[in-house]
């Protein structure tokens, strides 16, 4: 088992040029809009255009084959939820200068809840995006290759990083039980899953904007698509202490007992994917977050 990969090297050459010709070409009402600041991630590459709009790119073919979540089916979904998302207004399409579908997308201010937190009322907020997000999926719905599947399927990597975290003992303070995280787990996991709603699948702290502690928007949709609603609970669970966890759960209508089950074995397999991470932020949180579930200690 090793450490998260680094960002992987993008496949294309996007710089402003290309965006600029892209806009020009296949959608000239919005040509006028300056370019700003330009993000990249491990999947995307953003440019802000004018103070309201971004343009979204893939930058792997991956990516760009998980893409047709934001593209196709997000303006399908997304119109009526509760809370703010980058769903697209225009879709452009391959050329010969880039190969991939692309969008503009309404440009979602806010900061990261890794460096802003949510309130309990933020919470409650995230709560309720995520009821509105958990509606039935149709059997044509997009699934993530990994996330989508049932934890039992997954069982034999969350074992791998068990054993790469147990012997993780050089220069850090925390310590896993894994017997307690493999019980959780295997709890959770024999719960059996309902129909498959929407889910996000990659509710990271980096990907849940704040405004003062409330919930500003939800973003980075590449992952998202049909699954099990608990996912997206249990990447909740992580990402918020549990001082908010009755907030959250209010904002969500309730939980039941096995959902709650499901939720914090997807809570478990997420967090140490993020205590395996080489981001300083992921491994915090991911400690943090198996702190908060009872199966992990840190010695001083």
């Amino acid at each position: 088992m090793t450490l998260a990969t680094a960002q992987p090297e993008a496949e294309v050459r996007v710089d402003a040029a290309l965006v600029t010709s892209l806009i020009t070409n296949q959608v000239p009402e919005a040509a006028g809009f300056a370019l700003g600041e330009r993000f990249e991630g491990k999947d995307a590459i953003v440019w802000r255009l004018g103070d309201a709009w971004a343009v979204r790119l893939p930058r792997r073919q991956v990516a760009a084959d998980r893409h047709v979540t934001e593209v196709d089916w997000l303006p399908r979904i997304g119109a009526s939820w509760p809370f703010r998302a980058p769903v697209p207004v225009r879709v452009g399409s391959p050329n010969t200068a880039f190969p991939w579908r692309w969008s503009v997308v309404p440009w979602v201010p806010g900061e990261p809840a890794t460096k802003a937190p949510l309130s309990p009322a933020g919470a409650t907020q995230l709560g309720r995006a995520l009821a509105a997000l958990h509606t039935d999926a149709p059997v044509q719905a997009p699934r993530h290759p990994r996330k989508s599947k049932p934890l039992a399927v997954r069982a034999a990597r969350f074992e791998d990083r068990l054993a790469t975290l147990a012997r993780r003992t050089d220069g850090t303070a925390w310590r896993l039980n894994v017997n307690a995280a493999r019980r959780v787990l295997g709890r959770g996991a024999s719960v059996p899953r309902p129909a498959a709603t929407w889910a996000h699948l990659d509710l990271k702290g980096q990907h849940i904007l704040t405004y003062h502690g409330v919930l500003a928007g939800i973003i980075d949709w590449g992952d998202a698509g049909a699954g099990d609603p608990a996912a997206d609970i249990g990447q909740c669970l992580v990402l918020l202490p549990p001082s908010h966890w009755d907030a959250f759960v209010e904002g969500l209508g309730g939980l039941d007992m096995p959902t709650f089950a499901r939720a914090r074995a997807e809570a478990i397999d997420y967090a140490t994917m993020l205590a395996l991470s080489r981001d300083k932020t992921d491994v915090a949180a991911g400690w943090l977050g198996l702190q908060a579930l009872g199966v992990a200690q840190h010695h001083v």
